[in-house]
């Protein structure tokens, strides 16, 4: 579904914050008064639906991943920590493309 919706070329995008920001998972920074108001913008529906499909089944399993979203959801929630590793996976999709692409096989 990643490889569907941004396809193979990341020269399209010039760094994983581009990519996140199109994708509708770049975390805010909006700050007034000492409250912090974090939601994400709209983005690619689809990209942003599979990868927070995907971070839900992540977030069940021993892996990084799942580390990374039961140490968030215990100070944010569970649906925050899903944004959270969402964000990551694609970030970690980013780069594997991005690596595989410079390199001739």
């Amino acid at each position: 579904m990643i490889l569907a919706e941004i396809g193979m070329g990341m020269s399209v995008f010039p760094s994983e914050s581009h990519l996140s920001s199109w994708a509708g998972l770049s975390p805010g920074n909006n700050e007034s008064a000492g409250k912090k108001r974090t939601k994400t913008t709209q983005g690619n529906q689809a990209l942003k639906s599979a990868l927070l499909e995907a971070a839900w089944a992540a977030g069940r399993t021993r892996s990084f991943l799942g580390s990374k979203f039961w140490s968030v959801a215990g100070r944010k929630g569970n649906k925050r920590s899903t944004v959270v590793v969402a964000h990551k996976v694609l970030v970690i999709a980013y780069y594997v493309l991005k690596t595989e692409n410079s390199h001739p096989i």
